[in-house]
């Protein structure tokens, strides 16, 4: 499993995050802040291979430091990204 870091990096607007899986499985994308919160998730049963997910900045409550996170049945991946404010 593979997790990429967030392009662009930082954003403000809108931002995508890139993942490979080995295998067909059940994945879940977490973003959440600095205190653990969780702002948003994204879960599905994906294909094999490469997935990009967009997030909007209106998607998110806050601005400055997000931790993302992709979870599978063996894997956990964590990445930070940065909001900015316009």
């Amino acid at each position: 499993t593979e997790l990429f870091q967030n392009q662009p990096n930082p954003f403000n607007a809108r931002t995508t995050i890139q993942f490979n899986l080995p295998t067909a499985q059940k994945a879940t994308l977490t973003i959440f802040d600095v205190s653990g919160k969780v702002l948003k998730q994204y879960e599905g049963d994906y294909a094999k291979g490469s997935h990009t997910i967009t997030i909007e900045k209106s998607d998110l409550p806050n601005v400055g430091l997000m931790y993302y996170a992709l979870e599978t049945a063996n894997d956990r991946i964590v990445r930070k990204m940065i909001v900015l404010q316009k």
